[in-house]
């Protein structure tokens, strides 16, 4: 170790500090303050505030080691995204506390050795939620200072450290083990919340909330960065519907991306009425400002009072949060038979290593043979597993009124407005839920789908087969392989018809 007069604040071999920084999405950071704010995206989302007095405070590092830390985040705002930044934060202050339990001595970087860093792991491990992710974000910061040669960094410990396996925190074990609190819901209580929200319980901005994530589940920041202009509203033969754009999230870019999703009309016409202001301002308005995120989960409670939803597994309050109904959703493709990769898409998860668990736990998964067979052998494989009508004139489902599906994918403009519907849908929304996938591509996949003998069939296969023709070396390999998918089970549609058509 160094000695305790070396430890002051020897800084002036080190590069100074900026007065601000750029973030990855363009927020600019200002570095000479005692707090760094950001959002946790440029367009909206939780304020996260990184206050140096948390570090400050113990005192267990030294001035130089806090000022390295500063100029590691300095470095690594301009490269990753908020929520990263503030992980990292917040690893240097627990890193910090630990270190005051175990010796109570000032420290330096210099001063890390491999018997601290597997402490450290160790207790990691057997004390957070995190494992071994705090390591690794250690190990991160060790080899940032080795790039930069800095001199209180060692490239022989950095290639012990890199030896170092390090687990992750767990995942997936909520869904694995079907967890009554923080698993995905049971029918029956998804079914509580469906009723609850047919009955109007809560108010119109609580029951919103509740609706988008029963619907989407998507992540809380992309429900607060929602802006006016992502609300979407169609008027067809077949009635009005209603689209919006998703903001993505985690995705390793500047800019902002949305992805369509269809809604319920009546989730639609809520927040048609709820909406207030400009384009680009905040559809979900009454969100606290400072935290949305946190605010989405605390109205998910507030309904659940209003409501007084109680758990048929626990006996006690319901427990809703927008991860429950994420984990919902994926649950429930999987057990209706979808692929990784399209819950990967719904999810939207840049691969499928994170929705595996879904697909591997689903006690009951439909054609299994047809997700491990090529496209080649599609004469062996019945993609489309619906049925064929003549007309809407009949009920197609016994017991349900005729849900007409209209021939519109706003997401590979596909509009086929003036020449009916495709087909009827077969779920009954009051006992099975709304529809997890996409339609009206994913229906020619479903079990459930009554295909229209006059419908627009032949004009959707055009379109699908033009998207992927002209979008072959730009979009996503695995959008292209599910599209792939739809086209041969619309394929099967028509020769069916043609069969049909020889027969009479």
């Amino acid at each position: 170790m160094r000695s305790a007069t070396s430890k002051t604040d020897h800084r002036f071999d080190l590069p100074a500090l900026p007065a601000s920084v750029v973030s990855l999405d363009g927020q600019v950071v200002g570095a000479d303050q005692a707090s760094w704010l950001l959002r946790s995206s440029a367009d909206g989302g939780k304020l996260l505030a990184l206050k140096w007095s948390r570090l400050d405070d113990s005192a267990i590092l030294t001035q130089r080691a806090r000022y390295l830390v500063k100029l590691f985040l300095a470095d690594k705002i301009s490269r990753k995204k908020a929520r990263t930044i503030e992980n990292d934060f917040r690893m240097f202050f627990r890193f910090q506390g630990w270190l005051w339990s175990i010796h109570r001595v000032s420290f330096e970087w210099s001063d890390l050795t491999e018997g601290i860093a597997r402490g450290y792991l160790t207790h990691g491990l057997k004390r957070t939620a995190d494992k071994g992710n705090d390591f690794s974000r250690l190990r991160t910061f060790y080899r940032w200072g080795v790039a930069r040669q800095h001199t209180d960094f060692d490239p022989e410990l950095l290639r012990v450290l890199r030896a170092i396996t390090a687990a992750g925190n767990a995942k997936g074990h909520h869904v694995r083990f079907r967890d009554t609190v923080k698993g995905p819901f049971s029918p029956d209580e998804l079914l509580l919340i469906s009723n609850a929200i047919s009955a109007g319980r809560g108010t119109d901005e609580d029951r919103a909330i509740v609706m988008l994530h029963l619907e989407l589940g998507h992540n809380p920041n992309a429900s607060a960065r929602l802006r006016n202009k992502d609300l979407i509203r169609y008027e067809t033969e077949a009635g009005i519907s209603y689209h919006l754009g998703i903001p993505r999230v985690k995705k390793r870019t500047a800019l902002r991306e949305t992805k369509r999703r269809p809604i319920s009309r009546k989730l639609g016409h809520l927040l048609e009425n709820l909406r207030t202001g400009a384009s680009e301002d905040t559809l979900l308005h009454w969100l606290s400002p400072m935290n949305p995120e946190g605010a989405i989960n605390r109205m998910m409670r507030r309904f659940v009072r209003a409501a007084s939803l109680t758990s048929p597994r626990t006996n006690r309050p319901l427990v809703i949060n927008a991860r429950r109904f994420r984990f919902s959703i994926a649950t429930h493709m999987a057990e209706e038979g979808a692929s990784a990769f399209h819950i990967a898409e719904v999810l939207d998860h840049t691969d499928t290593q994170n929705v595996r668990v879904y697909v591997e736990t689903v006690s009951s998964i439909a054609d299994p043979v047809a997700k491990a067979t090529d496209a080649a052998l599609v004469p062996l494989v019945n993609r489309f597993r619906g049925k064929i009508i003549d007309s809407t004139r009949a009920p197609a489902f016994e017991g349900l009124p005729n849900q007409v599906i209209p021939a519109v994918a706003p997401d590979l403009a596909i509009f086929h407005p003036n020449v009916g519907g495709i087909g009827i849908c077969g779920r009954d929304v009051r006992k099975d839920g709304l529809c997890r996938l996409l339609p009206p591509l994913s229906c020619y996949l479903c079990p459930s789908f009554a295909a229209l003998r006059d419908g627009p069939h032949e004009e959707m296969l055009h379109s699908i087969e033009s998207f992927i023709r002209h979008n072959e070396g730009a979009s996503d390999q695995r959008v292209l392989m599910q599209l792939e998918d739809v086209r041969i089970a619309i394929h099967q549609v028509m020769e069916q018809l043609a069969a049909n058509k020889g027969e009479q």
